[in-house]
């Protein structure tokens, strides 16, 4: 099942860009995210490892994201994520919109084994949770740069 959502920000696209693309990041915007931490050393590149515990119905679900493709120029980032009961890829995409960014979050989730059945009835679920991410991301990215802990643009 596939999630769509965008939102307008007021952060600049190479700033939100460079916060987005650390998933580490995810923990502080996302209120369906319980935990986030990055495995790998370095800055971010195709590769790099993230563990993260979402929540979903009450319950801690432990996924391993792996950034597959990452294009600065495009501002453009996909993770793939692998976890007990379910997949998802993630791609984010940051553009200009004005003095701020739009940014667009697509996931495409998928239940493992005989899970899969459930997945029409978990939707409504999951688009409430994006919503609440997105809304997350939104008052994160709004906020000015030295009040959040998202990245400055000397960063």
């Amino acid at each position: 099942m596939q999630l769509n959502r965008q939102v307008e920000v007021s952060r600049p696209a190479a700033e939100a860009f460079r916060y987005l693309a650390d998933f580490e990041n995810a923990a502080e915007w996302d209120p369906g995210i319980a935990e986030a931490s990055k495995l790998t050393e370095g800055p971010v590149r195709v590769g790099s490892e993230y563990d993260i515990v979402a929540l979903f119905r009450g319950k801690r679900q432990r996924f391993r994201y792996t950034v597959t493709e990452l294009d600065e120029g495009r501002r453009r980032i996909v993770l793939a994520g692998d976890g007990e009961k379910a997949t998802s890829v993630d791609t984010i995409v940051v553009e200009p919109a004005g003095e701020g960014s739009r940014i667009t979050y697509t996931a495409e989730i998928k239940l493992k084994g005989l899970r899969r059945i459930a997945e029409p009835l978990l939707k409504p679920m999951l688009a409430k949770t994006a919503n609440e991410g997105m809304a997350g991301l939104k008052a994160t990215l709004d906020r000015p740069a030295q009040a959040s802990a998202g990245p400055t643009s000397t960063g």
